[in-house]
Formats: C-alpha cells, sequence, structure tokens
C-alpha cells in the first residue's frame, strides 16, 4: 500500500482541482443575479393596472412556487379576493385567423395557460406537458370520458401574430383542436390581468427567449365560464390532480380552488408575498453541488476506462493507481451527494428537484434515477471487495467479482452525468433549485 501513497496525494490534488471547477457555473449565476436585480427586470413604460398584486420576481418561468392565489390590492391598499364568478368577456384571435369570444367558449370546460412563442424555456416545456395530457386524455377517453378543451393565450401580443401562433401550434397541435390565442396588446392585458388575475411583465434588457416573465399555472373553467382552479404548470403531481378532475374521477382539491368570494383574509391591508423559505434563501454554495456531482462523476467515468485500458494492457500498477482514484472520487461523489440532498431539503423543504419532461421523456428519467439510485448503494461494497481481494493478491477472485462490479460501476458514474444534463441543461431542463 505504500507505494500507492505518493500516487493518491497527486491523486486527491486532481480531484480538488476537477471539485473546484465544478463550482463555477452557480459563481456565475449569482455574479449575474448582482449585475442585473430583479427589481430592474420589470419595464416602468408598461403600467400594471391599479389595485393589481403581480407575484414576486423569480417566481414566473422558474422554480415552482406556492400555491398562493394572486390577491388583488384594492385602492386602500386592503387586500380582496378576486371574483371567481366567471371570465370577463374577450375578443381574440386564434391560429387559424377566427375570431374566438368567450361566448364561443361556453357549453364546454376549458383550460387556460399563457405562454410566448419567442420563449426558449418554461413555455416549451409547459407545452410539451399539455400535449402529453392530453395525450393521456385521449387514450383514456373510452373509459374515462372527459370534453374539455385547452386554450393557450399569448402574453406577447406585439410578436405573436396569428401566423407566428399558427407556427407555434402546429409543433404541440397539429389537429388545431388546441387553440392559441393572440389579440391587440391592451385586449390581451385586460383579459389576462383583470380577467383571469395573472401576472405578467415585460422583463427590460431582457436575452432573447426571455423578454417576458408570467404565471405558469394552468386555469380550469367550466362550461359556464366559472373558473373552478388553478395548476402550476411545472408540477407533475398538479397535473396529475388536473387530469383526474377533468375525467370526473375527482372534485378539484381544495388547495386548487380560488378563493370563495366574501372570504376574510388574515393579514388585511398587508400585501400578499410568497413565504420565505424554509432555511431562508439557498446559498449559493447548494446551487454549485449538482454541478460538482456531475463532474465526480465524470471524472470516475474517466478514471474507470483508464483502469479498464491499462489493465487490458498488462499495466497493472497503474490499473491499481486508476481504481483507487476512481474509488476515492466515488466516495467524495457520495459525500457531496448527501449533503446537496439534505441542504436541499433544509433550504426549500424538498430534498429533490423535479423534472420537468413529461410522457416519454420522463419513463426514461425515472427509470435512470431509479436504477442509478438503487445501483449506487451497493456499488461502495462492490468496490470495496474488489478492491481489498486485489490489494491480497487474490487474483482468481478479484477477477471474478471486478466482472460484477466495473459494469455497475461504471454504469453509476455515466447515468449520473446524464441525470445531471437532464435536469440542468438539456430540453427539459432548469439551472435553477426546485
Amino acid at each position: 500500500m505504500k507505494r500507492f501513497c505518493p500516487f493518491l496525494s497527486g491523486s486527491l490534488l486532481v480531484w480538488l482541482v476537477v471539485l473546484s471547477l465544478g463550482l463555477g457555473p452557480a459563481g456565475d449565476r449569482e455574479t449575474a443575479a448582482q449585475e442585473t436585480p430583479p427589481a430592474a427586470a420589470a419595464e416602468p413604460a408598461e403600467p400594471k393596472p391599479a389595485g393589481e398584486q403581480i407575484a414576486p420576481p423569480g417566481t414566473a418561468d422558474g422554480a415552482p412556487a406556492p400555491r398562493i392565489p394572486t390577491i388583488p390590492i384594492d385602492e386602500s391598499g386592503n387586500r380582496r379576493v378576486w371574483d371567481p364568478d366567471h371570465v370577463d368577456d374577450f375578443s381574440l384571435v386564434d391560429q387559424n385567423g377566427k375570431t374566438v369570444t368567450r361566448q364561443d367558449l361556453l357549453g364546454r370546460p376549458w383550460v387556460v395557460s399563457f405562454i410566448f412563442t419567442r420563449c426558449v424555456e418554461q413555455c416549451p416545456a409547459m407545452c410539451a406537458r399539455i400535449r402529453g395530457l392530453i395525450k393521456d386524455l385521449d387514450v383514456e377517453k373510452t373509459k374515462y370520458p372527459y370534453d374539455a378543451r385547452f386554450v393557450t393565450i399569448t402574453v406577447d401580443a406585439e410578436h405573436d401574430t396569428p401566423q407566428n401562433m399558427k407556427g407555434f401550434a402546429q409543433i404541440y397541435s397539429p389537429d388545431n383542436e388546441w387553440l392559441f390565442l393572440t389579440g391587440t396588446k391592451d385586449e390581451i392585458s385586460r383579459l389576462i390581468r383583470e380577467g383571469f388575475k395573472v401576472p405578467f411583465w415585460r422583463q427590460k434588457d431582457a436575452p432573447p427567449g426571455m423578454e417576458f416573465a408570467h404565471d405558469m399555472h394552468l386555469i380550469h373553467v367550466d362550461k359556464e365560464g366559472k373558473v373552478l382552479g388553478w395548476y402550476d404548470g411545472r408540477v407533475d403531481e398538479e397535473f396529475k390532480d388536473l387530469k383526474l378532475v377533468l375525467q370526473g374521477r375527482r372534485e378539484t382539491p381544495e388547495e386548487n380552488k380560488p378563493a370563495v368570494k366574501g372570504t376574510a383574509l388574515p393579514g388585511a391591508g398587508t400585501p400578499t408575498t410568497a413565504p420565505p423559505l424554509a432555511g431562508g434563501t439557498v446559498p449559493a454554495w447548494v446551487e454549485r453541488l449538482p454541478t460538482t456531482n456531475a463532474g465526480l462523476n465524470g471524472l470516475s467515468t474517466l478514471l474507470l476506462l483508464g483502469g479498464l485500458i491499462a489493465i487490458k494492457g498488462r499495466n497493472v500498477p497503474l490499473h491499481k493507481r486508476l481504481m483507487v482514484t476512481a474509488f476515492l472520487v466515488s466516495i467524495a461523489f457520495l459525500v457531496t451527494y448527501l449533503t446537496y440532498h439534505f441542504a436541499l431539503q433544509h433550504y426549500t423543504g424538498s430534498s429533490s428537484k423535479r423534472f420537468a419532461g413529461t410522457g416519454t421523456p420522463l419513463i426514461v428519467y425515472r427509470t435512470i434515477l431509479f436504477s442509478h439510485i438503487i445501483l449506487a448503494a451497493v456499488v461502495p461494497i462492490l468496490a470495496s471487495i474488489t478492491l481489498y481481494r486485489g490489494f491480497r493478491e487474490q487474483w482468481i477472485a478479484h477477477r471474478r467479482i471486478a466482472k460484477v462490479t466495473f459494469p455497475i460501476w461504471l454504469y453509476v458514474s455515466v447515468t449520473g452525468v446524464i441525470i445531471y444534463w437532464m435536469l440542468y441543461l438539456g430540453p427539459w431542463g432548469d439551472p435553477r433549485l426546485g
């Protein structure tokens, strides 16, 4: 064992360098946040309607916020419950240039969502989730019939012409059953802000694809135009609840219902804001840990492959050094992985980040995740036994268990990187925690 000590010191130095490199992205995000404070995001040239209370910056198009209804503020500064009895009259245009009014939608329940076609993050992800919901409803229609239609309204009336909406709609609803509506800037603003009581605003100096921030809820309206409930478009459980409600298999959950008209609210006279996280804001070091974990998994993968090449070339000393280093890196990953999930539970109330995909991507993600978690639990045990038999020069027993340990160990390392990509960087990814 002594002959390996100099190398172990060098290996630990390599590991520390990689670990420090993994800390970069969150630091960049933190710097960017300091350079562009949330308070500067709203464009003063587009004033909010009198009496409107919008959600705090950062809750729209981002991590799911607690389900607290948007409660308007009257002229005296007192909180009042918005009227859930009906949706205001409107006249918009669908993706085919046809006029659609409130009267046209009466007679069937409908589910309303809000997007803008230039969006590069949450809007496409939410539309993909809605498309998955529609497919699920259609598949089960013979057993659980439903009569709801889906309506999506743009918050970017100046850019989203019927032609632009049609191109966007064809991606998710080639059959045109799903309505994508646009209109004049004033009509859109009045309907969304005053009719649905949904906040949205233009973000000043925003990068392309992030020009607007808006609420990500889906609003369920009955056939008479009355709002029945709202559901967070970023949360799987909310989609499941909405599906059951549309199929008539359950009543609208209490937490999804609008406040009853005339209900007295606590704290009258004070603005409504989302409550702080359980332990305060998420520290920067917690935000960095997912990248660190992915870096450690990537390094472990390279070391394992190098160890395999070395032993195939009968370079036993190099093989031993690489495998010992891979073991140390994997142990470091286990420590940072557990630290991340404990910290996330403390600061956000949830120990894991939700995957935004639905349908086939969600099935793939869960399959990879569950297999990764199960196999990751046995890797330290198998690796320890394999290394022990190698150091004891029990070559036959070492080779026998190595044939089991190596593919499991390599699978866990590779899938760790894949999971990170799917959660934070891929088409369904979101760099923010939640």
